[in-house]
């Protein structure tokens, strides 16, 4: 919204009720808008002029639907939250999928764990390793997951990785599944196991890579298909947010290293990211989409459950929807006036006293009693109480007003007056301010937002919402607002009191000052204004002080670096960078120090932040470069000196020195360049030989010495694709291009991995970005034609599948693709004559068949075809001759000698019964 155009009240209450209408015609409908829309606070629509969420009559308990995880959730997405995670993998035949769960990880409940177990180990040593409170079954401190299936769900989810780059992945598409169904299969659907629906899931626990991949062909891949054993375990592993310390982070990985699993990747995602992304919504899927996404008449319990329902609870699932009692977590928190710890409570007594049923994999309904009276009167009220206190004008008393039947709900908002609006907002403004008492800081902002929502001129609702967002030390936010604040009242002195409290809290100080001052200007009594300014020039005087103390510091330090004490100048630079962070030429003396004491490391760490802090000065390349150099990382140390230069060519001392430190790394360079293609012989020799493990080696070599050259990265891609690591072959490949990209051979590699791992396009288009830059070149041609070959049996596999659906016109489509691609392939002209034949075109099939036979005339089932075509055009004799040719190619053949048998019964109006042949 362009807020330097204001709408007037009657304006802005049109456009807010036009929002209104949308909620009333939506099923299920948004949330109103003097409520909250966060997933887990308590919300009420409109539609028909009811609440949604109310409390049901005359009844004493409803049905909620997964009431644990609302509170599960916030564990997750609370400010400063984080898990801290492992992709890991391993070797099957050494640990299956169900001992790494029982023996490595631990079971769910930890006192149940077996000693040495991850989740024992963190159980008996809790307090010494940091945790708040006594690990339980609810909190047991590490996730891992249940299946290959699920480690490939929770790497899609929590990694953003694709299946075609995926391990499990690939391997299930090599199984013949289709991508489309891997991805649902990742959400938990219920599937039919042996007549039987199971979540897919519970279906695959504890089954290992190889198991997994049966199982898959059996329930949606291609069952004929043979697949290689695959042997590697793909999981992913994370720390909860209760045991996210750095002494259980080593436990993890200690306990993962001991048991001989490997580490691919590791790395924190916070809460904001979490939530951001919907992570944990969309790793526990199944919970979440019943929880939160879904209204109970829109979900399907499965049929084998529903009497179970009514057995245990006196009544039907679809009598308790008819009746209003059945609600998700969401809704349930409004109706039983709770938030969602509050729910969680309520949840754990229903599962003690077992007034819970599971009708399937992430979907409980627990019967839960109804509060008997209100709680507003004690604590922070939630939102149904603030309900309570508005006017009922706004809500349940809408329909009393005395308007025809003809004026929807948006029409009659329009007509209710200022004072009820005003009412509302006073009311949202003291929660918020009693939010904001209580430390429930991020209810305080929903509230001020809500009331925004109602009074966007309202100066003050800005103020009091940048102070929650201050104190939530979310400054940008909290800036806006004080603009806002600002902008819409400029002579209130308060405004800048709130911009000066966040400038100073974002460390802005010479802003904080200058806002500060304005407001005195409005208001030079304001104590509150005094009383920060004083803080700020404090600051300000504090910072000046450790400026000085740190530049003392700093030429300590240069004595002692000229006297060789290079410890002590390390340690006086360290003392100058606590008190002055902001610095760069500390870092950067101190990168010099380090580099005379040999730690080259941490002299290139302090470079880095040098850079990072002054990325214009020339000096904190040259020590990036210099630390690069000892460290043998000769190119990126090249690239360094060389952006000193740029920066700094007019500086005649500084380019002498640093043209001197670059013809050392471009002499190293040289030296390592002939030391590489030694290896690169060596390889070559090893690759005649076929010891391509060997090859690999020598060339792995040459690039350490050399990563620069792209022929090195090409022969290495051409040894893993003859040790069939593909997806090495095609990293190789593409940094092969990365370094040369008008190399056409570049190119072809790519294009053979692409074509082993099954991605045809991509194959193509290399291809065709090789042939672009040399068009005549034989190795790309090859390449090409295998990719072409490889299209054409994909479009064979489309056909068959169109004729199994009778859809002959796309089989026929599909074929003649094919032919298009491979003209040489029989089988092509062979399934396409069937086709037509299908289509009753048999003078079409004929020429099929017919060209089928010329390509391969010892192949019988082109004279089966022939046959079937002359058949049905009338030629008996011309039918007999091709089935008895293909009989005699083919002489123990059923089929073909049935239908010999019926030819001639044809012929000669009796039935035929042929001798059967032997080998």
């Amino acid at each position: 919204m362009d807020r330097g155009k204001r709408r007037s009240g009657h304006e802005r209450r049109g456009k807010r009720h036009r929002g209104a209408r949308r909620a009333a015609r939506c099923i299920p409908p948004r949330a109103h808008p003097l409520l909250p829309a966060s997933p887990f606070s308590p919300s009420v629509a409109l539609s028909s002029l009811t609440i949604v969420a109310t409390m049901p009559e005359g009844s004493d308990h409803i049905f909620v639907i997964n009431g644990f995880y609302a509170a599960m959730r916030a564990k997750y997405t609370k400010p400063g939250a984080s898990i801290y995670y492992y992709s890991i993998s391993w070797n099957s035949d050494a640990l299956s999928w169900a001992d790494f769960r029982a023996n490595v990880l631990g079971a769910t409940d930890p006192d149940s764990a077996a000693e040495g177990s991850i989740r024992r180990e963190i159980l008996q040593r809790w307090e010494a390793l940091g945790l708040r409170s006594r690990p339980t079954t609810g909190d047991n401190s590490v996730h891992g997951s249940a299946s290959a299936l699920e480690g490939l769900a929770e790497r899609l989810n929590w990694l953003g990785s694709s299946v075609d780059d995926d391990p499990t992945g690939q391997a299930l598409l090599r199984a013949g599944l289709k991508r489309e169904t891997i991805k649902q299969w990742c959400k938990d659907p219920q599937v039919e196991v042996d007549g039987e629906k199971k979540s897919i899931f519970d279906t695959f626990e504890d089954l290992s890579i190889y198991e997994t991949i049966k199982m898959a062909q059996k329930l949606g891949g291609d069952p004929f298909e043979e697949v290689a054993h695959a042997s590697t375990n793909c999981a992913f592993l994370f720390i909860k947010p209760h045991a996210h310390t750095e002494p259980v982070k080593e436990l993890v990985k200690s306990a993962l290293r001991d048991m001989g699993i490997a580490i691919l990747d590791e790395g924190m995602i916070s809460s904001a990211e979490i939530s951001s992304k919907k992570l944990i919504d969309s790793h526990y899927y199944a919970i979440a989409n019943k929880a939160s996404l879904s209204k109970p008449f829109e979900l399907n319990p499965p049929a084998d459950k529903l009497p179970e329902f009514t057995a245990k609870f006196g009544l039907s699932w679809s009598e308790a929807l008819e009746k209003g009692l059945v609600y998700n977590a969401v809704d349930a928190c409004d109706v039983l006036n709770v938030d969602s710890v509050g729910l969680e409570n309520l949840w754990s007594i229903t599962a003690a006293t077992k007034e819970l049923i599971k009708f399937a994999g992430g979907f409980y309904v627990g019967k839960l009693a109804l509060p008997q009276k209100s709680s507003y009167s004690s604590g922070i009220p939630n939102s149904n109480s603030v309900l309570a206190e508005l006017p009922k004008s706004l809500y349940g008393g809408i329909d009393t007003l005395a308007l025809p039947n003809d004026y929807d709900d948006s029409e009659k908002m329009l007509l209710f007056p200022e004072s009820v609006i005003k009412a509302a907002v006073d009311t949202l403004k003291e929660v918020a301010i009693d939010d904001f008492k209580a430390e429930l800081y991020e209810r305080a902002v929903k509230h001020l937002t809500v009331a925004l929502s109602l009074d966007e001129k309202s100066h003050v609702l800005y103020s009091n919402r940048c102070t929650a967002y201050i104190a939530l030390e979310q400054y940008d936010k909290a800036m806006e607002d004080a603009d806002e604040c600002v902008r819409l009242q400029p002579s209130w002195a308060k405004g800048y009191l709130r911009r000066g409290s966040v400038y100073f809290r974002m460390g802005q100080l010479e802003q904080a000052e200058l806002v500060l001052k304005e407001g005195l200007d409005l208001d030079p009594g304001n104590d509150a204004l005094k009383k920060e300014l004083e803080a700020v020039m404090n600051a300000i005087a504090e910072r000046m002080a450790r400026q000085r103390e740190s530049l003392e510091a700093k030429e300590r330090a240069i004595e002692a670096f000229n006297d060789q004490n290079y410890r002590a100048a390390v340690d006086l630079l360290k003392k100058a960078i606590k008190l002055d962070p902001d610095n760069h030429i500390f870092y950067s003396n101190r990168a010099a120090a380090y580099m005379a004491m040999e730690q080259y490391d941490k002299a290139l760490a302090d470079a880095d932040d040098c850079i990072r802090l002054q990325p214009n000065w020339a000096k904190g390349y040259s020590r990036r470069g210099a630390a690069l150099f000892r460290m043998e990382k000769l190119g990126p140390a090249r690239d360094a000196f060389e952006k000193g230069l740029e920066l700094d060519k007019d500086n005649a001392t500084y380019v002498k020195s640093t043209k001197q430190e670059l013809q050392l790394v471009m002499d190293a360079i040289s030296q390592r360049k002939e030391e590489s293609l030694e290896f690169k012989e060596r390889a070559i020799e090893a690759f005649n030989v076929q010891n391509f493990k060997r090859a690999e080696q020598h060339l792995s070599s040459a690039i350490e010495l050399d990563p620069e050259n792209h022929v090195f990265f090409s022969n290495r891609a051409a040894a893993y694709m003859a040790m069939e690591k593909f997806d090495k072959a095609l990293k190789d490949a593409n940094e092969c291009v990365r370094l040369q990209p008008t190399w056409a051979k570049g190119y072809s590699r790519q294009a053979a991995a692409h074509l082993s791992l099954g991605q045809l396009p991509e194959a193509r288009e290399a291809c065709m970005k090789g042939l672009d830059l040399e068009p005549e070149n034989t190795q790309v041609k090859e390449e090409l034609r295998r990719v072409e070959i490889a299209e054409s049996l994909a479009l064979k596999d489309s056909a068959t599948e169109a004729f199994k659906a009778q859809d002959y016109d796309k089989a026929v489509e599909d074929l003649s693709a094919a032919i298009a691609l491979d003209p040489t392939n029989q089988v092509f002209f062979s399934n396409r004559s069937v086709a037509f034949t299908a289509m009753q075109m048999y003078e079409k099939a004929l020429e099929d068949a017919d060209e089928c036979i010329r390509l391969q005339p010892t192949w019988a089932k082109g004279y089966s075809r022939r046959a079937a075509a002359k058949f049905h055009l009338g030629d008996l004799q011309s039918a007999k001759l091709a089935y008895s040719k293909a009989w005699d190619l083919e002489p123990t053949n059923g089929k073909t000698k049935a239908d010999l048998e019926h030819v001639l019964s044809e012929i000669a109006g009796m039935k035929v019964v042929l001798p059967d042949r032997s080998n």
